[in-house]
């Protein structure tokens, strides 16, 4: 793994959270995979202090598990807990959707109709030759459907399950090796659902918009011996 060199734009330990978190979450960091100080401390070439911040933020996100007397590793992987974090996922995710619903203005709208346009365009011409500029437009889509609920607490909430979300996500997509599965037709629907405030719907596209790849994605987990 290459060494990484900071800038000073940002504190040290948050430049090392973030990489870190990008590690796991793309799954350059194995599961299980130990994460020692020593080794962290080479690879950032900075001090202990802000290596261990790091690594206390990531292991209250549940990205890293902290032992008694043996340290940090890359947290473990789990079909019990895959099936848990998708569920409750959906949950919040509902939640969150039907406030912004209830709450929603122009402006909002606006943002929304903004955010899928912007995902459509990758979407419908297939350039899916790079999965990070996707998913960060996949991801801004979301959170505009969510961003008028009114609740700080509920979208801390979900941001926080959202990278374990995540992680299985796109372990689950470089595991499969081929093209990704366009969501197009799956986030119109969504969409003009939220905008016509049709709780009902919205529920039901959601609930297969979260949960349609789970067996595939237990699946591939399984097959590749990572739980």
């Amino acid at each position: 793994m290459k060494k990484v060199m900071f800038t000073s734009e940002n504190t040290l330990a948050q430049q090392c959270y973030e990489q870190l978190q990008r590690d796991i979450i793309t799954g350059v960091l194995k599961p299980g995979e130990k994460l020692k100080v020593q080794a962290l401390k080479d690879r950032f070439a900075i001090g202990q202090s802000p290596i261990r911040e790091a690594l206390s933020r990531l292991a209250a996100f549940s990205l890293v598990d902290l032992e008694e007397n043996k340290g940090f590793r890359v947290a473990v992987i789990s079909e019990a807990d895959i099936r848990d974090t998708y569920a409750t996922f959906t949950a919040i995710e509902n939640r969150a959707l039907f406030l912004s619903m209830q709450h929603g203005d122009d402006a909002w709208e606006a943002l929304v109709v903004g955010a899928l346009h912007r995902l459509s365009l990758i979407e419908q011409r297939n350039l899916f030759d790079c999965y990070a500029a996707w998913a960060e437009r996949n991801y801004d889509f979301h959170v505009a459907l969510i961003s008028a609920c009114q609740s700080p607490i509920l979208l801390s909430i979900r941001h926080h399950l959202y990278m374990k979300f995540d992680r299985y996500c796109r372990m689950a997509y470089h595991l499969a090796q081929q093209d990704l599965v366009i969501n197009n037709h799956e986030h119109n629907e969504l969409a003009q659902a939220v905008l016509a405030r049709d709780v009902k719907r919205v529920e039901a596209l959601n609930e297969y918009h979260i949960n349609g790849a789970i067996e595939e994605v237990v699946a591939r987990f399984k097959q590749n011996d990572l739980m």
